[in-house]
């Protein structure tokens, strides 16, 4: 289904409350240092801190109702205006929590907060959750935009920048980037290409009243649908991944399987190019290097 792009349905003013008076703050926004002010304008209101990487998070409470509000951080370069676009079809589609605001310039999201939405390794690995987030993922990649997302290019661009400043490689690295380019030669002769997700971790996911949503749009574009199944199937075993591909597909091959455990190869590549990017620039006191290092022994232990 091909779709062109429509007039943008969110707020784009950097003034908030002049369009959403029931919301009980004003939000100056600095581009220059990404760092957020808010006036209070209501009487009964709280506003907690949430957890992020690429971004700060927010729960805002006002009047016995719930926000989230996401500011992305000062070296977050995604594309917002394409993800606007995405976020208009997913909001459309109720694929993901109810959008308030959205800027498609500096990435200010405003969306409505979802009590016990949260999404556990548990509740994740489940057939139940499992058989319904393939349901919605189904109808996320049927959908289509003008933004391409290729991984291998990601990720060679990743480790160009990682050279350029001369990051100290694990040993085994060349012999995974090898296995990368094996791949891609594979890969790209046989894609199916829908609008992705690409960061579907646990935390991008939530689970509110049976009905499995998405958040975090930064990185969507067209690519192959592998790239989503792949990530989705990080944390399962093999009859869990056996169960997710028959849930997609409505069957199981080997050859499924197969590009399944390939792009899943990608999939953990780039997650570690992005760790060892993340490493040269964070204040966090998690270790992203060796998070990194982590993955590539995983990989190196497939080879």
């Amino acid at each position: 289904m091909s779709l062109s792009k429509p007039s943008i349905p969110f707020n784009t003013s950097f003034n908030i409350i002049l369009f959403h008076p029931f919301l009980f703050f004003d939000i100056i926004f600095s581009l220059e240092y990404k760092e957020i002010k808010m006036t209070n304008k209501m009487k009964n209101h709280k506003i907690t801190k949430l957890g992020g990487l690429n971004n700060s998070n927010y729960l805002l409470e006002c009047e016995n109702n719930k926000y989230v509000l996401r500011i992305p951080s000062k070296d977050n370069k995604n594309n917002f205006s394409e993800e606007n676009f995405v976020l208009i079809f997913a909001n459309l589609n109720k694929l993901s929590p109810p959008i308030i605001y959205h800027n498609k310039d500096n990435g200010i999201l405003i969306s409505k907060f979802l009590e016990d939405s949260k999404v556990n390794m548990s509740t994740f690995t489940s057939l139940e959750f499992l058989e319904k987030l393939s349901i919605n993922l189904k109808k996320l990649h049927i959908l289509k935009c003008e933004h391409i997302f290729n991984p291998f290019e990601h990720i060679r661009k990743n480790f160009h920048i990682l050279k350029s400043k001369n990051f100290n490689f694990h040993e085994g690295i060349d012999l995974v980037l090898n296995k990368l380019n094996i791949l891609e030669e594979k890969l790209s002769k046989n894609m199916t290409i829908g609008l992705c997700h690409n960061d579907l971790n646990s935390s991008n996911v939530l689970y509110h009243n049976k009905n499995v949503l998405f958040i975090d749009f930064e990185f969507s574009a067209m690519c192959d649908i592998f790239f989503d199944l792949a990530t989705v199937s990080w944390m399962l075993d093999e009859k869990k991944r056996y169960f997710l591909i028959k849930s997609y597909f409505g069957y199981y091959s080997y050859k499924l399987m197969e590009k399944l455990e390939n792009y899943l190869f990608v999939v953990k590549l780039w997650n570690a190019s992005w760790s060892f990017l993340k490493s040269l620039n964070t204040n966090s006191t998690y270790d992203y290097k060796l998070g990194g290092n982590m993955i590539i022994d995983d990989l190196l232990s497939t080879l």
